[in-house]
């Protein structure tokens, strides 16, 4: 059997999950920090949904890695 439904197949996908998440956290909690140092930035910031910027972001980057990667199959 080959593809994702093999179990070592399903743990690399996870990580690969797990990792993005890790990114976008660690994205928006060092805006956080930057935002603390610069004044300026903090108040760009509390203007935009940060959060969801960059939850989008994440997405659409990894939608784009699949479907390219896909497409070379």
């Amino acid at each position: 059997m080959s593809g994702p439904s093999r179990a070592g197949g399903i743990r690399v996908r996870d990580r690969r999950v797990l990792l993005v998440l890790a990114a976008c956290v660690l994205v928006i909690l060092g805006l956080d920090v930057l935002s603390g140092l610069v004044p300026a930035l903090d108040d760009v910031l509390s203007g935009a949904p940060v959060l969801v910027i960059v939850l989008v972001a994440g997405t659409v980057g990894v939608l784009g890695r699949s479907v390219g990667r896909g497409r070379r199959s």
